[in-house]
């Protein structure tokens, strides 16, 4: 995409409302006029976010990220400027025209369009074969053998791969689809990476399909579940990374359950596609879970974004507690109160709806311990009535887990309940949690000295890029603007309409050009935009270079001072003042060089003295 004109991004920003487009990604909560929410750009503890709805802007006050609505849906999405504004702009119905087009930019963003696309048109044609063809009998008898109906199957997009490949290579060529483009979408794979020429092999075959989709319900990958015991693979085949699709960002039916999520202020982790489904067919909506992949950081910072609280929802045998553990240690350093459900030996949250009903599994959920209370529940009485030595170092273990945790009240609290619970001494588990602590930290500076090597060797830069994939883009120059007076003219110019108003139309003042730091001041106030409209001053800052608009967009975060004309006008004066000032030095400095004539001497002299009595008379010198 090329450059987009200032007037297109004025009517984007018009038709977005950022208060509900903030609120569809994160909870936020009412502060008097404004809106707040724990930042989800960084991990805090206490919410620092802010939302302004009468600027349409937001701020956060912990890791200054900052701006308008097209700035939330980039830095968010970890999108490029003008992906953001096609989103939002598709999101709108608005139609963007073009001021500049740019090839290379449109064929990335037409890639893009096109494998989610394709990805639609895939599930679309899984999903039909399922319904409709003789080939997907043995997924529609395990369909019934769970007890899923078609109505939960049409609602999920259930799909079926065939296991003769060629009926999907038939589809995809009648579709218009090619081997390239099936290759880019994760749905085929070359047959020898380094000879693409010898063709492609479907990469999911006989297989039930789950659609996996984004927030907003774009298909963008599949996970495909084996249907024989003797089928040879794993027994869930996810898509590949792609364009689209990144794994460890990804859980399945976040789109549906998102703000089932936000509503309970509680997300439900299963730990697959089906236990995920029937619960939420049984009235329990706000879960989420994981495709087959370990619990990652991305993870955690995504369910950060939308609660405090997770429920871990595995099954109760050793693997099960294992994969707690592990999502435990995960969560908790992000700042999630993690609980575990522990369901009846042998049953998952599916078998359990179906044999006993969504009651009890809601009443198991609702009463699921704090995880530390769980871990010692289950070591029993043989543990908190046996040896010290034992309940020591089982107090050694938790420690580690302890020191996951940042806030320091938390820990203290968790310290004096595990010292009661295993009649332990606090003072010794807090020896264990602080040694643990500075273990941590050790691997942590290692890892970092390792990742820090490998890019030094180049790892980073031999990686090769995926198909369509965003380039990075180039870091935005800082622009600085120290002197006081001219960084609070340029805010009351962008804030205030009357400041701006008069002085609207008139040239820059001569002098700005003696004073350093002034070359956005004097684009500010020879532009044509409007401080009382926040989409049109949006829409005039995406007109300016990278870097003089990345300073709008500070200087807009930053509290406005009262009475701007007056302040204005008060500034002026200052700058002024700076500029003459600035004069009289270059001529003192001037009239100490060697060799001046008489004449030379004088017409400095009488300079310096005009500009000193100019000083002493800038009030009725200088009216504003």
């Amino acid at each position: 995409m090329g450059k987009v004109p200032p007037e297109t991004i004025q009517q984007i920003l018009d038709a977005t409302d950022i208060v509900e487009l903030i609120s569809s990604y994160i909870q936020l909560q009412r502060a008097g006029a404004n809106y707040k929410a724990v930042c989800p750009f960084h991990v805090e503890k206490s919410p620092s976010f802010n939302v302004n709805p009468q600027r349409q802007r937001f701020k956060c006050f912990g890791c200054q990220a900052g701006g308008d609505a097209i700035n939330f849906v980039k830095d968010y999405e970890g999108m490029s400027f003008t992906d953001a504004v096609q989103k939002l702009a598709d999101r709108a119905g608005v139609t963007i025209v073009e001021d500049v087009y740019d090839a290379k930019a449109d064929a990335r963003r037409q890639s893009r369009q096109h494998l989610i696309k394709l990805q639609k048109d895939a599930a679309e044609f899984y999903n039909n074969l399922l319904f409709r063809n003789s080939c997907a009998d043995e997924a529609r008898k395990y369909l019934t053998s769970r007890q899923i109906s078609q109505d939960v199957a049409r609602r999920w997009l259930f799909g079926y791969a065939p296991e003769n490949q060629s009926i999907f290579f038939q589809w995809a060529q009648q579709a218009g689809w090619s081997e390239t483009q099936l290759v880019d979408a994760g749905l085929a794979a070359y047959r020898d990476e380094n000879y693409p020429q010898r063709g492609t092999y479907a990469r999911f075959r006989h297989r039930l399909m789950f659609p996996v989709a984004n927030d907003y319900g774009d298909t963008i990958a599949f996970s495909g579940r084996v249907l024989s015991k003797d089928q040879k693979g794993g027994k869930y085949v996810n898509s590949p990374e792609t364009v689209l699709f990144d794994k460890s960002k990804t859980f399945y039916g976040f789109d549906k359950t998102k703000r089932a999520v936000i509503r309970e202020k509680k997300a439900i982790i299963f730990e697959g596609q089906l236990d995920l489904i029937a619960a939420y067919e049984a009235g329990l909506e706000n879960g989420v879970a994981g495709l087959g992949t370990a619990f990652t950081e991305g993870h955690a910072r995504l369910l950060k974004r939308q609660t405090d609280e997770a429920v871990l929802c595995y099954d109760s045998d050793k693997a099960g507690i294992a994969a707690a553990t592990k999502a435990f240690r995960v969560l908790a350093p992000a700042g999630v109160l993690v609980r575990f459900a522990l369901l009846p030996p042998g049953e998952d949250p599916d078998s359990l709806i179906q044999k006993e009903g969504p009651a009890v599994l809601q009443e198991i959920i609702a009463g699921a311990p704090e995880y530390f209370d769980f871990q010692i529940d289950r070591r029993g009485s043989a543990l908190t009535t046996g040896p010290l030595r034992d309940r020591l170092n089982y107090a050694k273990e938790l420690a580690f887990d302890i020191a996951l945790i940042e806030d320091k009240m938390v820990q203290d609290s968790l310290i004096n309940r595990i010292s009661v619970r295993l009649k332990v001494g606090e003072e010794d588990i807090r020896k264990n949690v602080s040694n643990a602590k500075r273990d941590q930290e050790r691997g942590k500076q290692a890892s970092a000295r390792r990742d820090a090597a490998q890019k030094a060797r180049g790892g980073q830069s031999n990686l090769p890029q995926r198909p369509g994939q965003q380039p990075q883009e180039e870091p935005v120059r800082e622009i600085e603007i120290t002197n006081k007076s001219i960084r609070f003219l340029c805010q009351m110019l962008l804030v205030s309409p009357e400041v701006k108003a008069k002085y609207r139309g008139e040239t820059p003042p001569e002098f700005f050009q003696r004073l350093p730091e002034t070359e956005l001041l004097a684009m500010l106030w020879a532009a044509d935009f409007d401080p009382a409209s926040p989409s049109n001053v949006s829409a005039f800052a995406s007109s300016l270079p990278p870097s003089e608009g990345k300073l709008v967009s500070t200087l807009l975060d930053e509290p406005q001072p009262p009475e701007a004309e007056i302040i204005a006008s008060t500034c002026l004066q200052k700058l002024y003042r700076q500029s003459l000032e600035m004069r009289v030095t270059e001529l003192s400095a001037q009239l100490g060089a060697p060799d001046l004539s008489f004449e030379q001497i004088e017409m400095l002299q009488k300079e310096k003295i005009d500009l000193r009595r100019q000083l002493n008379d800038i009030p009725r010198h200088f009216s504003v």
